[in-house]
């Protein structure tokens, strides 16, 4: 029995769909044709009856007539021992490949997506020329020549450097001939680079909505500066040190690594915007362009692939790069010791980041800790001379009051009998408990 998957088709008969099917792999990925199979995986007997001699021929002729550019090179057919026709497909570099008779444009075009193939938009064969003939976006000539680098100027001076003419060629903002490029057009004061930034409630309506458009520098300091607003921290007193223990919502480098990332990734031919989300439970961070030159997995496993060289070359010399090419190792050890961890996702054009909530509570935690919020806030109020009396009744079970008082003078702590009582009273109630009859009894650290 056969299996159709991504990278794997079956059909019955050997029909012109077959040419489609062939026209797809080439431009999306390695596969196999299987000519000969139902789709539930079982033999189509009345194949098994074809001239695999004409058959043979049949596909030769397809792959030196009917397909352009000639893809024989990329495309082995055979007959295995099921008497199944099997066509392996390699993936091509001369994109796009298309049907001789529609030409370079969506009637003729196919890409395999999942497992089924559609005819390719204009966009989309657009830039699949591009890809063939190594087209670089920071490269090519910016339709604006009038722009400005006030912006960027500073930022230099700020790190003790100048943007002279000369660098400005030797950093990419400008070519040989003194016209500006692309990078130049969104490091500049006129770039219209827009990033939005969001915050929902529970219900996913907007508690906050912003968005950021400029010079590319700029434009990430001021979304970092938002994002790290949003980056929310909780204190818990740790009963077992007697320390304040701070929950960061995005822990670590997580946060600026991911936005970063999107920033020097991003496919600016693409004319859509990075957008930042925070949801009650998540982060959820979105940027133009799918993995360049990798698969997911290669990401995963730490391969580094640049689609704008240059930009990440600026955004190092002015020290925004922290460590080079560790952006999605450093996220995931900022979360190693969660239980919620980042996902990673990625399509053909665009790129996902979802980065767990730490001080994210879900309803059934809501609803067991709906008794402690008036704690809660308390909590956060215990200051450091609380902490010093919640420190002596550990080591001293049983301790009375004046003994308290008594004890931490000789450690050089100036409090008095009152001061006790109202912490006891009003600030550390929750942790600590009176155990025994008033004349005997003394105070305890909770279970």
């Amino acid at each position: 029995m056969y299996q159709e998957k991504e990278n794997m088709e079956l059909k019955s008969e050997l029909t012109d769909v077959v040419k489609n099917e062939i026209v797809a792999f080439l431009n999306t990925m390695n596969g196999t044709i299987l000519v000969g199979v139902n789709d539930d995986g079982s033999i189509y007997e009345p194949f098994q009856l074809e001239n695999q001699d004409y058959i043979d021929t049949k596909v030769a002729n397809w792959l030196q007539d009917t397909i352009y550019p000639l893809p024989s090179h990329l495309v082995k057919h055979y007959f295995n021992n099921d008497g199944v026709l099997v066509i392996e497909v390699n993936e091509g570099k001369d994109k796009p490949y298309y049907l001789r008779e529609k030409g370079p444009k969506p009637a003729g075009v196919y890409k395999r997506i999942g497992r089924s193939i559609r005819k390719a938009n204009d966009d989309e064969i657009l830039r699949m020329i591009m890809s063939s003939k190594n087209y670089i976006y920071e490269d090519d000539i910016s339709e604006n020549q009038n722009l400005t680098f006030n912006l960027l100027r500073k930022e230099f001076e700020n790190n003790d450097m100048e943007l002279t003419e000369r660098n400005m060629i030797s950093l990419g903002l400008m070519n040989a001939y003194k016209k500006f490029t692309n990078l130049g057009l969104i490091l500049s004061d006129q770039s219209d680079i827009t990033v939005k930034v969001a915050e929902y409630d529970r219900e996913r309506n907007f508690k906050l909505r912003k968005q950021f458009t400029g010079s590319l520098i700029e434009l990430f300091n001021n979304v970092k500066e938002q994002a790290d607003r949003l980056n929310n921290i909780s204190a818990k007193i740790d009963i077992k040190t007697f320390k304040r223990k701070e929950i960061i919502s995005y822990p670590g480098a997580s946060l600026r690594e991911i936005i970063l990332n999107a920033f020097i990734h991003t496919d600016y031919f693409i004319r859509s915007n990075i957008k930042i989300e925070f949801f009650e439970d998540k982060c959820k961070i979105t940027s133009p362009g799918g993995i360049f030159n990798a698969s997911m997995e290669e990401i995963m496993k730490g391969t580094q692939t640049y689609r704008n060289h240059k930009l990440v070359n600026i955004f190092d010399k002015l020290g925004l790069i922290e460590n080079f090419g560790t952006g999605i190792p450093r996220t995931f050890d900022a979360y190693k010791n969660e239980d919620r961890k980042p996902v990673f996702e990625a399509t053909e054009h665009f790129f996902y980041v979802t980065l767990p909530n730490l001080n994210y509570l879900d309803n059934d935690q809501i609803n067991d800790q709906i008794n402690d919020q008036i704690n809660d806030q308390i909590n956060d109020q215990i200051n450091d001379m609380d902490l010093e009396i919640l420190k002596m009744i550990s080591t001293n079970p049983g301790i009375k009051v004046l003994e308290l008082q008594k004890r931490l003078s000789i450690n050089g702590i100036q409090i008095n009998e009152n001061q006790i009582r109202n912490s006891i009273k009003r600030k550390i109630y929750d942790f600590i408990e009176y155990k025994g009859s008033k004349k005997t009894g003394g105070y305890y650290i909770k279970n």
